[in-house]
């Protein structure tokens, strides 16, 4: 997987796992373009969608309105690992 890049939507998890989507919806814009999102299957209809959710609580999606997701970055665990991740981005910011 190619760290930093958006990803196709068909190579996206559907198992439930959260990750980044990047949501393009020209009749129903949604509040945070880039958002945290996971699959969902409704078994009543027997169709997938993209669940996300914003500030009026949730909203689904279908693939053709995911330009691209991404997996969610991964936590520092220990302190020291915090600190290095910090310092990393300071560095790479040029400060």
């Amino acid at each position: 997987m190619t760290k930093g890049r958006w990803l196709d939507v068909s190579a996206a998890p559907r198992n439930g796992s959260p990750i980044l989507l990047w949501i393009q919806d020209h009749e129903a814009p949604p509040d945070f373009p880039v958002t945290v999102g996971f699959w969902e299957t409704n078994t009543v209809f027997e169709i997938g969608v993209w669940r996300v959710f914003s500030a009026d609580g949730s909203s689904t999606y279908f693939d053709q309105n995911v330009r691209g997701w991404m997996p969610l970055p991964r936590v520092p665990k220990s302190r020291s690992e915090r600190f290095m991740s910090f310092d990393k981005a300071l560095r790479s910011c040029g400060s």
